[in-house]
């Protein structure tokens, strides 16, 4: 059984985001993101998934490219 939990993180700066309690990975992604004249939501999912042997301050490409 696979055990999924919720984490909210904040936007520190650019592509940089906080959590208080870093999960232990592999970590799947999920974005909620809204916008445009309706302030539609949509949830987006990468395709690459961060990987078990993660480390802070490490770049991971998400395959996800959003613009203002």
């Amino acid at each position: 059984t696979t055990k999924f939990r919720c984490k909210l993180v904040d936007r520190s700066h650019g592509a940089v985001w906080t959590v208080v309690e870093p999960p232990t990975g592999p970590l799947l992604v999920r974005m909620l993101v809204s916008g445009g004249q309706e302030g539609d939501e949509t949830w987006l999912v990468p395709t690459n998934v961060i990987p078990q042997d993660w480390k802070a301050g490490d770049v991971y490409d998400s395959g996800v490219q959003l613009q203002a």
